[in-house]
């Protein structure tokens, strides 16, 4: 449903507030009426076959944990349409530029799913937990319908034009028809990772998400928020100007995430180290998750830009081409993990979601022609790399025998030092983050 939101819903949307407010109004209620029809289906599915949805799932499980399991479902279904309306309301916000709702979605679903924990410790019933994902997306929506009856935004009529409706419905189908597929690949994908993890060693099921938090922070922090501006700003655009736009952004954001990249690729063992290696994360555990990071490290600098990409291709409904680039990058991250995970063990798991991501980037910048906006800058980076790696080696080879905490705190510094330096020095790198630079010093003004 996300998908089709992103790919379908915010594009058409924003291109009918500009060109016609009456199709852009029958287009909303249309997709209402089609998320609460859907919402009301999945809702009623899982409270009334709870029972036998959770014998599907949990054949090994015992009776007394199938009761709960079910109990939980069907508390937790009362959250489906809040949940489906939510997601509505907040990207209708979002086509209307109002990002902070949003953005807050996940924080919000962790108060609540903490408050219901403590609840379920303080009184002893695990039903408190359901309890609190289902308040927290009820306290979701009523902000997010609060905030759209204040800004005007909820106009829904008795009656509409049938012709119109029909006519924006096929217009949202033909555009979404593409990325339905997509989720079911990136499934797909998964799964196959849980299984090749499994055939590489127990300790690997759960190293693979130990690893991923670290690397999909950056794509939370940096990416996520990109992905939904460009999904109402870029809708529309031409194509020159989407382009130009693009270069601008795509600079900037591989000069900050290449260095990350690199920093927990040198640095991988440690981080790892210093976050997790406690209680029954033993040395074993340290070791299979940290050469999975060293996996995803090497292509987290592409796996932020790509992502950004694609929901830019989603914006200009270009979702055929986000639907093959997707296929072909998952393809050649399902072959190098069947094909070389008994060569490189956990490292593989890492290595092909690496490839996947530097193979979708490559293929989304021949899309928007952006090869010559970024060469310049991927070759200074690639040299300030180098001699990063190298200095690197050196720090690691003179302070060995320091704490990993010492060595990391040193690290970061040095690592902060040598970046700010190396930019500064070349001044295509300089050039390209003075509009970063410009909007901080802006702010520091604003606020003195």
């Amino acid at each position: 449903m996300t998908n089709s939101l992103e790919a379908g819903f915010v594009p058409l949307y924003v291109r009918y507030t500009k060109d016609d407010p009456k199709r852009a109004e029958a287009l909303l209620n249309v997709i209402v009426m089609l998320f609460l029809l859907l919402a009301g289906i999945i809702f009623l599915f899982l409270f009334f076959c709870s029972s036998w949805w959770v014998r599907i799932l949990t054949p090994g499980m015992n009776d007394a944990g199938k009761i709960l399991t079910a109990s939980m479902l069907r508390v937790m279904s009362l959250a489906v349409p809040l949940y489906i309306l939510g997601m509505l309301m907040a990207y209708l916000k979002m086509a209307h530029g109002r990002y902070l709702t949003a953005s807050l979605r996940s924080t919000i679903q962790s108060v609540g799913l903490i408050s219901g924990s403590l609840l379920a410790i303080y009184f002893k019933n695990p039903l408190f937990l359901a309890w609190g994902f289902v308040f927290a997306y009820l306290f979701y929506l009523v902000w997010l319908l609060c905030g759209l009856y204040n800004l005007g935004l909820l106009r829904f009529k008795a009656s509409f034009s049938r012709d119109l409706a029909k006519e924006t419905f096929g217009a949202f189908w033909y555009s979404v028809r593409p990325v339905l597929i997509v989720p079911l690949l990136i499934q797909g994908n998964i799964a196959i990772e849980r299984i090749v993890a499994s055939l590489i060693g127990s300790t690997s099921i759960a190293a693979v998400d130990y690893a991923k938090f670290v690397t999909e922070t950056v794509v939370i922090l940096i990416a996520v928020p990109l992905g939904m501006v460009g999904l109402s700003t870029l809708s529309g655009l031409d194509s020159d100007s989407v382009r130009q736009k693009l270069g601008q952004i795509a600079n900037i954001v591989l000069i900050f995430t290449i260095p990350i990249s690199l920093f927990v690729a040198c640095n991988n063992v440690d981080i790892v180290h210093i976050l997790y290696a406690r209680g029954a994360f033993d040395q074993e555990s340290v070791r299979v998750t940290s050469r999975i990071l060293l996996g995803f490290s090497i292509g987290m600098w592409a796996q932020a830009l790509s992502y950004y990409f694609i929901r830019v291709l989603n914006s200009q409904l270009r979702n055929a081409e986000v639907l093959l680039y997707t296929g072909v990058s998952i393809l050649i991250d399902i072959g190098i993990k069947l094909l070389l995970y008994r060569n490189l063990g956990p490292l593989a798991l890492g290595l092909g979601v690496s490839m996947n991501s530097i193979v979708l980037l490559l293929l989304t910048i021949r899309a928007f022609r952006l090869g010559k906006s970024l060469l310049l800058s991927m070759l200074w980076m690639a040299l300030g790399a180098v001699f990063y790696v190298i200095t690197t080696m050196i720090l690691k080879h003179c302070l060995s025998s320091i704490s990993s905490l010492s060595y990391f705190a040193l690290s970061t510094a040095i690592f902060c030092l040598f970046w700010a330096v190396y930019i500064t020095l070349v001044p295509h790198l300089c050039k390209s983050i003075n509009p970063v630079l410009d909007k901080l010093c802006g702010y520091k003004d604003k606020s003195a």
